[in-house]
């Protein structure tokens, strides 16, 4: 086999934000908190983009539903269950194999999971529902790291799809102060299993439909993954402030920018 020279490999980022750019992104550490469709596209472009250190934080496991979307997992994931963390640090490595990638088998209240969020230096929030991102704003305000909140979805029927970015800075802004999370689902929050199912019933929602997960495709995931990144790209080289917010609506084949800033103070970021 011929070896193949990497000394000119990012030779076409430089050209775009120098050297010294480059530089920065190969010192951020990132956390990658949900490692499914989102946090799987978002690894992989990430390491082509020279990110070399990572923290991947996700307890779930790679299901055959789960092959249509999750970038880099094979047929024989879904059959031995691999975590998908696992999925996503092999995707990682294969593309620079001297990577630094903790592949951390939590959830994200789980002890290891939270020392690797507050240790990065940008966290990645790729998560499927608003009660684990408010957790995330908690962590994140805390340890006051910077935060970008990914989520992409599907109408019923396809009538809408797309996503949206969100990048929450503390003491300046987060999901919460900028109305992006569904107070319905977060007053579920303290609610068990059985109880959301017994509420659920009093509303007329089929059991069958409990639990069940909407529409997920590749393409829309993976568009929201490149405008995040390129938010992080931006962010860090100084080529321009992070965008407040980006949305793509899909069925329109357009991207809007948020640049209201939120009002008043709020709870979970610490704006004032």
């Amino acid at each position: 086999m011929v070896a193949v020279s990497t000394e000119r490999r990012f030779d076409r980022n430089e050209r775009m934000f120098g050297a010294t750019g480059q530089a920065k992104i190969a010192a951020t550490r990132l956390a990658i908190v949900g490692c499914g469709g989102l946090g799987s596209a978002f690894g992989q472009q990430a390491a082509y983009l020279g990110v070399r250190s990572f923290a991947l934080v996700d307890a779930d496991v790679v299901t055959e539903s789960s092959l249509n979307r999750l970038v880099g997992s094979l047929p024989g994931d879904a059959a031995a269950a691999t975590p998908k963390v696992l999925v996503v640090q092999r995707v990682i490595r294969s593309i620079e194999p001297g990577s630094d990638v903790d592949a951390i088998e939590e959830w994200l209240d789980g002890p290891r999971a939270r020392s690797a969020i507050v240790g990065a230096h940008v966290i990645i929030g790729c998560l499927d529902d608003d009660i684990a991102r408010l957790e995330l704003t908690a962590i994140t305000s805390e340890a006051k790291r910077p935060y970008l909140d990914l989520a992409s979805e599907v109408g019923d029927g396809a009538e809408w799809y797309g996503g949206r970015v969100l990048f929450a800075e503390p003491s300046r802004r987060c999901p919460y102060c900028l109305g992006e999370l569904d107070p319905d689902e977060l007053a579920l929050a303290g609610l068990s299993r059985e109880q959301r199912i017994a509420r659920d019933k009093s509303y007329g929602v089929s059991t069958s439909e409990l639990g069940t997960r909407g529409a997920s495709v590749v393409s829309i995931n993976s568009v929201v993954a490149s405008l995040a990144l390129t938010e992080l790209m931006v962010y860090l080289t100084g080529l321009r402030p992070p965008a407040i917010g980006l949305t793509y609506r899909g069925e329109r084949g357009v991207v809007l920018r948020r640049t209201d800033e939120p009002t008043g103070p709020c709870p979970y970021c610490g704006r004032d």
